[in-house]
Formats: structure tokens, sequence, C-alpha cells
């Protein structure tokens, strides 16, 4: 469990974020309440998970993350589902096929960018042919 990929999923008309385990999605909003570290404290209960996107748990920095992860990986581990309780584990966990994975993040404006001077000349190329590319 060294990979742990973060993304959101939609069950019926709901859509919250997930990580995934396998051929199982944990839906993370369900067992937010087991986030106990100091950077969820922070948060007074607010339940990042519960959103549509990643994009508030992106934006909390990597402290957050590195904790997210250790929650999941105890959780999740051998012993793990000792921790969840049988029916949060039956409520949390689903399989991938009964899921439809979502855009994670939202991202409002997108801006291409030269990284070169020899990227700006073959775009140039493209567009206005050698003699012109700049």
């Amino acid at each position: 469990m060294e990979n742990i990929p973060f993304g959101c999923f939609k069950c019926g008309e709901t859509t919250h974020c997930c990580t995934r385990i396998g051929d199982t999605v944990i839906d993370l909003a369900d067992i937010f309440d087991k986030f106990e570290g100091p950077e969820f404290k922070k948060l007074n209960g607010k339940n990042i998970f519960a959103e549509t996107t990643l994009n508030t748990f992106a934006s909390l920095g990597k402290a957050i993350r590195i904790e997210a992860r250790e929650t999941i990986q105890s959780l999740f581990d051998a012993s793990g589902k000792d921790k969840l309780g049988e029916a949060l584990a039956a409520k949390c966990m689903r399989p991938e096929a009964q899921c439809e994975m979502s855009m994670p993040v939202f991202i409002r404006d997108y801006t291409d960018f030269y990284s070169s001077k020899n990227h700006a000349y073959n775009v140039g190329v493209m567009f206005r042919g050698p003699d012109n590319a700049l």
C-alpha cells in the first residue's frame, strides 16, 4: 500500500473524494471521522472529502496529504477492518465496477506557455513557416 491514489467518484447521485485499493473504491467522506491527526483537527470537522473535487484537500498542503496517507494505510492494513468496524467498512468500500470515476480537480483557466526558444520556434514554424517562425 505504498501508492495511495486520490481521486473522485460518482456512485448514484453522489460524488465524493476517494482512494482505490485493488478493485475497491474507498469513499473517504464515509471515513472522514477516522482522520484524527493534527492537520485534520484544524478543519474543525469540515469533511473535505464530501466535496465533488480534491481542490480543497490539495490546497491544504503536503502535511495533510501525508497525514491522510498514513491514516489510510493504518485503516486498510491487515488489521484495518477491525479499526473501521464491519458496518463502516461495508459502507465505505465499493466495487470499482459500481463506480464512475470523475474529474478529480476543477481547473478554472488553462494557460499554455512556451518553455523555450526552441518550443516557440517549432510552434511558429507550424503557423508561419521557418522564415517567420519567431
